[in-house]
């Protein structure tokens, strides 16, 4: 009997060997999985970055739009955060000067039924959401400037379209005076 016992021992020390041996095994599987989806993902967004310089430069150059606000719809869900980018081309530094500004205002706000949204907590909310440089940018004459925009969609916010507008403005030395360059332009974030 005693002999039965030593030999069960045994066998069940080796079943546990074998069943932490696959889990090992299982484990590292899971983990190479997830770093190639990572690194996946870091490629679609180089990439996807790639794709929003290369539009605006075209824009910009090839076309010569003084302002391009290319792939500007986005869909999120609450939490997430998108990258817009937007161009300026100087066309004429005698018109124009050397220096423009972004500003950045909420035009809209539609809730999933399309019905506009007016309270003045949600409008006040969704302008904190967009992040970008609002000091005077400096652009030579027939140079541009690429720069981002940031929307940060918080955790708590309300489903809907949020419509914001973007002027470029240019400033006129020496008075220091800022008139609009380009036509309004728009981005869409709606929200899931």
């Amino acid at each position: 009997m005693c002999m039965m016992s030593k030999k069960g021992a045994i066998s069940l020390a080796i079943n546990t060997i074998v069943i932490v041996m696959i889990s090992l095994v299982v484990l590292g599987l899971g983990i190479s999985l997830m770093r190639n989806m990572i690194s996946g993902a870091e490629e679609i967004k180089d990439q996807l970055d790639m794709q929003t310089e290369e539009e605006l430069e075209r824009l910009l150059v090839d076309q010569g739009k003084k302002v391009a606000l290319p792939l500007h719809t986005v869909t999120l869900e609450a939490g997430e955060n998108h990258v817009f980018g937007i161009g300026i081309l100087n066309i004429d530094t005698d018109t124009y000067g050397e220096e423009f500004t972004i500003n950045i205002e909420l035009s809209k706000v539609l809730d999933d039924t399309d019905d506009e949204i007016t309270s003045e907590v949600d409008i006040a909310g969704a302008l904190l959401w967009v992040l970008y440089d609002t000091s005077t940018l400096t652009i030579e004459e027939n140079g541009y400037r690429k720069e981002s925009i940031l929307v940060d969609v918080p955790e708590d916010a309300k489903k809907g379209t949020y419509i914001y507008n973007v002027e470029v403005d240019y400033i006129t030395p020496p008075e220091g005076e800022s008139d609009q360059y380009d036509n309004v332009k728009k981005f869409y974030v709606t929200v899931e």
